[in-house]
C-alpha cells in the first residue's frame, strides 16, 4: 500500500490510525476532512479540506493523489445526533461514499477500500443471542444504524459489479484518548475533569447505566483495520470487538474510583435514547482467525488514558 488515503482524517479514529500507517507502512499519506486541520500530524501527510458530499471536490482531489489504499472513515457518527438531524446523517455517510466511490469508478482508480461500519446495525438482540457473530442478521434501530447498513450495501455492491477489494469492519463500541464527548465513556471522563479543576459542580449526569456493552479501545481498533486491509477478504465484513460485554455502570465505577473528587451521580432524561439497545457483545473469531488481530488493551487502560488527556485538556 504505497498510497493510502484516510478519509474523516480530522476526526478521532483517525487520530491514532494515521500514525499506526506511518510506521506500520511508512506510505505516502494523504487525509481528507472538514476542519483547518488534520486530528494528528505525522512526515509527509498532505491533507485537504473536502466536504465529501461535494461530488467535484472529492473527484479533483482523488485524480490528484490516485490512491491504492482508502480507509473510508468520514461519517456522522453519533446514534443520538442521528435522531436529532437524520438528514445529514444520510446524506455525509451514504452520498458522501457514493461520490467516494463513484469518482473512483469514474477515474478508474483501482484500489481497495476499508468501510468503517458499525455494530448498531445489529439492533435489538435478544440477550441469549449474543455474543453476535457477522451472520447475525442486521436490524438497524436509529437512523445511523439504517446508515451503516446502506454503507456497507453499497460498497459490497461496488465489490461484485467491479471486482473491487473491498473490506469491511463492524465495530463495537470504541474508546480511547481524543474522542468526542458525546460518547459515553469520553462523556464521564470530561465530566470528572471538570469537576477536579472547578470548572464544574460536583454531579455528574448519566443516560442509562443498565446497558451492557462491547468496548475496544480505539488503538485495538486501528490495528485490526489496518490488518483487515492486509489479510482482509474482499466483499468481508468482520467484527472488531472484544468479546466482553461490560455495564455502563462499571465503566462509570472504575472512572469514579480514579478520582479523588466527591461526585454524585444523576440521571439525566436528555441523555436517553429513543431506541436503547439492552446489551451488545460481538465475536471476534473471524478476525482473529483471519487476520492474526486480537485486542491487548484492557478497559480499565483506555478508561485511565481517556481521564488523562481529558485532564490535561480541561486544566489548560
Amino acid at each position: 500500500m504505497e498510497r493510502t488515503l484516510v478519509t474523516g482524517a480530522d476526526g478521532f479514529v483517525a487520530s491514532h490510525l494515521i500514525p499506526e500507517l506511518f510506521h506500520g507502512w511508512g506510505c505516502e499519506l494523504f487525509g481528507l476532512g472538514l476542519r483547518p486541520e488534520p486530528s494528528c500530524s505525522v512526515v509527509g501527510l498532505e491533507y485537504r479540506v473536502v466536504d465529501l458530499t461535494d461530488f467535484e471536490g472529492v473527484e479533483k482531489v482523488l485524480d490528484g493523489f490516485r490512491p491504492d489504499a482508502v480507509f473510508h472513515l468520514a461519517a456522522q457518527p453519533s446514534v443520538a445526533r442521528s435522531w436529532e438531524d437524520p438528514w445529514s446523517t444520510y446524506r455525509v455517510n451514504l452520498l458522501g461514499q457514493v461520490n467516494l466511490m463513484e469518482a473512483m469508478r469514474r477515474l478508474g482508480i483501482e484500489a481497495s477500500v476499508h468501510i468503517a461500519c458499525s455494530s448498531e446495525e445489529y439492533g435489538r438482540v435478544s440477550p441469549d443471542e449474543m455474543p453476535l457473530d457477522e451472520g447475525a442478521p442486521l436490524n438497524p434501530c436509529s437512523h445511523y444504524a439504517v446508515s451503516k447498513v446502506g454503507q456497507e450495501v453499497l460498497g459490497k455492491m461496488y465489490s461484485e459489479a467491479f471486482s473491487w477489494r473491498v473490506l469491511i469492519t463492524r465495530g463495537f463500541n470504541q474508546a480511547g484518548p481524543g474522542q468526542s464527548p458525546d460518547f459515553v465513556v469520553s462523556s464521564f471522563a470530561r465530566q470528572i475533569a471538570l469537576v477536579e479543576c472547578g470548572k464544574a459542580e460536583p454531579v455528574l449526569k448519566v443516560g442509562n447505566l443498565e446497558a451492557r456493552r462491547d468496548f475496544t479501545d480505539v488503538r485495538d481498533t486501528v490495528r485490526a483495520y489496518q490488518m483487515v486491509m492486509e489479510k482482509g477478504r474482499p466483499g468481508a465484513a468482520y467484527n472488531v470487538c472484544s468479546g466482553v460485554a461490560s455495564a455502563i455502570s462499571e465503566v462509570l465505577e472504575i472512572l469514579l474510583g480514579m478520582s479523588d473528587a466527591r461526585i454524585t451521580v444523576a440521571k439525566d432524561p436528555a441523555r436517553q435514547r429513543p431506541s436503547d439497545i439492552p446489551v451488545l457483545v460481538g465475536d471476534n473469531s473471524l478476525v482473529r482467525e483471519e487476520t492474526g488481530w486480537q485486542p491487548e488493551i484492557p478497559l480499565e487502560k483506555t478508561l485511565g488514558d481517556t481521564l488523562e488527556y481529558w485532564r490535561s485538556i480541561e486544566s489548560r
